[in-house]
């Protein structure tokens, strides 16, 4: 275990920087800097089960990839189970996706292993070789050195579709800040054009807020996702790295229950607002913030006043158009007009309203859209 942690380290990359890395793409899934290894999670974006101090996924093939690291460290909590599992566990179908999603029994085993030495190791072992080392591989290729386009990097990995987003950049990788400016602003567009990814632009919009005020260092304190990332939450890490291994060119969460102390964590939030427990919170909002918030309170307004608009719009005309039909057809009868008369006017009233109402309908899904794809 000490070797595995050991290995996590960069000439580019300071410990701390690492570190940081680490703790907000760990905000982002989990709500906490170093999450635990027994979080089990089903979210609304077709992943699956996400699991562990990274969140692997069953769609990612992350999970699978655990479960199967796990069992041939001699994990025994769950064997059979997983020995069992882990076939469909490697299938990406929907279907097969859902059920384990579903299983309750299955995801109480990966509860029960996360107490286990060697399942902590596992996602250990995973987490490293599949996000945070080909990250660090990522930047020292296109030779970056800035923390923030490391996150960046290692958040993109983790999250999915890194190389189809990066082979989108025009900007050449030798103007390092640029590149990733642009590449998280590609990332950001791709992110609102898919329905079930929307809701995650929370990512690229943190990145491209630090962008802005110039934050390529990752300086501390800093609000992610709600939680105020301080020097304490590295530095605690690193404690615990000096403690194990006697030197602090390692770094890894505390994988002993034990010496867990959750002093320093706020809870868990799946929302973007900051968090109120006052030794995690500073006593201040930076200016950019305060003013995204009040133009994301204005965007919600407006857009709930359009929407509101256009359903008193359709009631109108649904009400004005019936009961217009209604008083042709009495009017037409008592007058004596030919039936076949009133009738085709009453038939050509209503296919125009159908036709106003799909207009309607039409405009407030236009409306919906763009509002989903604006909102941060």
């Amino acid at each position: 275990m000490q070797e595995e942690i050991s290995g996590m380290k960069h000439p580019s990359f300071s410990v701390e920087n690492l570190l940081k890395a680490m703790a907000i793409v760990n905000i982002f899934e989990t709500g906490k800097p170093f999450g635990e290894f027994a979080a089990v999670a089903v979210l609304n974006d077709g992943a699956g089960v996400s699991y562990g101090i990274s969140q692997f996924t069953h769609r990612s093939g992350s999970l699978a990839a655990v479960v199967e690291r796990y069992l041939k460290l001699g994990g025994n909590i769950g064997r059979t189970l997983f020995e069992n599992a882990l076939p469909n566990l490697k299938r990406a179908e929907p279907v097969v996706i859902g059920a384990y999603a579903r299983d309750e029994r299955f995801k109480k085993a990966l509860r029960a292993a996360a107490v286990t030495r060697e399942m902590r190791e596992a996602q250990l072992q995973i987490g490293f070789e599949r996000y945070l080392k080909p990250a660090m591989d990522e930047c020292d290729r296109l030779g970056f050195v800035l923390p923030l386009s490391l996150v960046v990097v290692y958040d993109s990995i983790t999250h999915g579709s890194y190389e189809k987003i990066r082979d989108r950049v025009s900007v050449t990788a030798s103007t390092e800040k640029a590149w990733v400016t642009e590449y998280v602003r590609q990332r950001d567009r791709w992110l609102a054009s898919i329905p079930r990814l929307q809701a995650t632009r929370y990512r690229t919009r943190f990145f491209l807020n630090q962008i802005m005020l110039g934050s390529w260092e990752l300086r501390l304190p800093m609000n992610v996702k709600g939680f105020w990332l301080r020097d304490e939450h590295i530095n605690k890490i690193l404690d615990f790295a000096d403690e194990s291994i006697g030197t602090r060119s390692a770094v890894g969460p505390n994988f002993e229950p034990h010496k867990q102390d959750h002093s320093l964590e706020t809870p868990a939030s799946s929302s973007s607002t900051p968090a109120t427990t006052p030794q995690a919170q500073p006593p201040l909002y930076s200016a950019s913030q305060v003013i995204w918030s009040k133009l994301d309170q204005a965007d919600r307004v407006i857009t709930n006043i359009a929407v509101r608009t256009d359903q008193v719009k359709s009631l109108w005309t649904t009400v004005v158009g019936t009961l217009w039909q209604t008083a042709w057809a009495i009017f037409g009868f008592l007058i004596g007009i030919p039936r076949a008369v009133w009738l085709t006017v009453a038939v050509i009233v209503a296919v125009i309203m159908l036709v106003y109402l799909y207009r309607q309908i039409a405009l407030g899904k236009i409306r919906e859209t763009v509002g989903s794809q604006t909102n941060f």
